[in-house]
């Protein structure tokens, strides 16, 4: 991994782009489970302690890329967080439905879970209770549940209901993940 402390320069830019493209076209022509570390650096021309200074492993590596994804839709524990701004995201979903089918079914579904889980629960952690009383469900529950439901959600749309605007399921992301926030 990167220190987070050390500089990024442009040389380590260009591996970890080179890294994410080689791992993102493996992973979409032969499935998560037949992609090796091997296969990754063979295709993005680089060494294996290379590919172990970026990421411990790859799984690792697809948490980094599933990082942007999950921002966005953790973004809706936000309080003021409008549904326009999760409009591009899911459009970018739809829109490639047929070649990102992959995410949406296990083992990266699942993983794609538990990583939002955990975007949603450090966000959780920042809010502020709006009242004395404690939590009804613990954090971590309240986490998982809200990344099921989303990607759940998402993972219908883009199977079975695309024809649904963007911006309505925008909506019902946003109301749904707030249903549970308050009743939790």
């Amino acid at each position: 991994m990167v220190a987070a402390n050390r500089k990024v320069d442009r040389r380590t830019l260009k591996t970890r782009a080179a890294l994410l493209t080689a791992f993102r076209d493996l992973v979409l022509s032969h499935g998560y489970a037949e992609v090796a570390v091997g296969d990754i650096i063979r295709r993005a021309q680089i060494g294996r302690s290379t590919f172990y200074l970026h990421f411990a492993s790859k799984q690792a590596l697809l948490n980094h890329s599933l990082d942007v994804p999950s921002a966005g839709l953790a973004a809706c524990v936000d309080r003021h967080i409008a549904a326009e701004r999760l409009v591009p995201l899911l459009e970018h979903f739809r829109s490639q439905r047929h070649l990102n089918r992959v995410f949406f079914e296990d083992p990266i579904r699942s993983i794609w879970v538990y990583r939002l889980a955990a975007l949603v629960g450090q966000k959780l952690r920042g809010r502020t209770a709006p009242s004395r009383l404690p939590p009804v469900l613990p954090r971590s529950f309240v986490a998982s549940t809200i990344a099921e439901m989303q990607i759940a959600m998402i993972t219908h749309w883009v199977r079975t209901a695309a024809s649904v605007p963007a911006e309505r399921v925008a909506v019902a992301l946003l109301n749904n993940t707030r249903a549970l926030l308050s009743s939790s």
